[in-house]
């Protein structure tokens, strides 16, 4: 497109038009700007919403976990450890233990279902964000000693359950490992630390302990019955596990973040992709406003693609000289519309607007949902509209260039 078409569609926008042409001028900019900030939002909470689930699944777990097939876990873990740190993308490998159970107190004796993990927390910071949620973890989930039960910590909504705060002493009571007997073994403990994830799952179940003392409450044979692996970084996650699997050997099962949630993140990317395309007919049916604008303008400057004509501007020039004025008149909506949507997604993030209660945090398994503006997703909806406002501008382009030169120039 020539400098000279942009110029003379500047003018022509800067021209004073009629009452009418100007208020569907105004109309077609607001109809684009409220269908692209719909857009930036709707992305920004469906990607931050992604975001989060992933960020708080690797963030209290690792990205790869590897499950010893022996039952009661692996007598000996070191030497598989060994291999694995050899591996380039292996940043750390931590054994624990992870058993189903039961926590009641005093308050809720009948208790309530709970996760429970053994971790040592000097291994466990490196292959998961344990800082974050559970600083100083050594002492909030300290050993036993004479006269003190272990400490453990419990999350938020679990201690709200149970009713108990730091401190408080509870119960735990797991399966008998040894297999010997069919009652369930309980020990007595005290909450060293009420900790939040912000996932609705893990504050609702999760009870942190030291390894040893899960090991000798589960009377589990085994030093670890799970490995978590960090990797160097999430991206080609696949290809890090396959060497991972062929390091470990038969003797484990090897699992990643994404293949134990991939139904639910697969049905997010659906999601996301339908919701774009929904709401991008918002932007598609507010080119129509800019098919009106275009049409009536070539009405009103009929003289003046005359006279242009009769100078020696060709048919292609005025078709040009339109599409750069839908352009210009689409992209001061898109414009309009990115900065716009981009701020309310940073002010629902930056005041956390969009947070959840716990029975609804339960259905969404996050209790908050940053707004994430992704530079690709920006590029997406820039595009789609570019391509629909061209596709709103060649019509009325068309039309212009076919103007009869005798005709516009009649009652001139």
């Amino acid at each position: 497109m020539s400098a000279l078409a942009l110029e003379v569609a500047v003018r022509y926008l800067k021209s004073r038009p009629s009452r009418l042409v100007s208020s569907v001028s105004l109309l077609s900019i607001g109809g684009i700007a409220l269908g692209v900030a719909a857009l930036v939002i709707a992305m920004g909470l469906l990607s931050g919403y992604r975001s989060e689930i992933r960020d708080r699944l690797i963030g209290a777990n690792a990205e790869v976990v590897l499950f010893p097939m022996t039952a009661g876990g692996d007598a000996d873990p070191a030497a598989v450890e060994a291999r694995l740190r050899r591996l380039p993308r292996v940043r750390a490998v931590a054994p624990v233990i992870y058993q189903p159970g039961v926590a009641a107190s005093a308050a809720t004796p009948d208790g309530a279902d709970a996760v429970l993990k053994g971790i040592d927390p000097a291994s466990e910071r490196t292959v998961s964000e344990l800082d974050a949620y559970l600083p100083d973890a050594a002492r909030a989930i300290a050993t036993s000693s004479p006269g003190s039960p272990a400490a453990v910590a419990i999350g938020r909504e679990l201690a709200r359950r149970l009713d108990v705060k730091e401190g408080d002493p509870i119960t735990l009571s797991v399966a008998d490992n040894a297999g010997g007997r069919f009652a369930p073994r309980t020990g007595r403990f005290r909450v060293g630390r009420v900790f939040r994830t912000d996932f609705a799952e893990y504050d609702a179940e999760w009870v942190f302990l030291d390894r040893q003392e899960l090991r000798r409450l589960a009377h589990m044979p085994g030093q670890a019955n799970v490995l978590e692996v960090r990797l160097d970084t999430t991206r080609d996650t696949e290809a890090a596990t396959t060497a991972i699997r062929a390091a470990a050997g038969d003797a484990y099962s090897v699992s990643d973040w994404r293949s134990m949630n991939g139904g639910l993140f697969s049905a997010l990317a659906i999601q996301q992709t339908t919701l774009f395309l929904v709401i991008g007919l918002i932007v598609g049916v507010s080119t129509f406003n800019i098919i009106a604008t275009l049409v009536m303008t070539v009405q009103e400057k009929k003289r003046d693609i005359g006279v242009l004509t009769t100078l020696g501007a060709g048919r292609w020039f005025v078709a040009r000289v339109f599409l750069a004025l839908g352009g210009l008149l689409g992209g001061a909506g898109v414009v309009a519309g990115v900065v716009f949507g981009a701020a309310v997604c940073w002010v629902m993030t930056r005041f956390r607007l969009l947070s959840f209660d716990p029975g609804v945090a339960e259905i969404y398994f996050v209790s908050y949902i940053p707004f994430l503006v992704r530079g690709i997703d920006l590029a997406g909806i820039v595009g789609g509209s570019a391509l629909a406002i061209l596709v709103a501008s060649v019509l009325p382009a068309w039309l212009a260039s076919r103007i009869d030169i005798a005709d516009a120039l009649r009652y001139e």
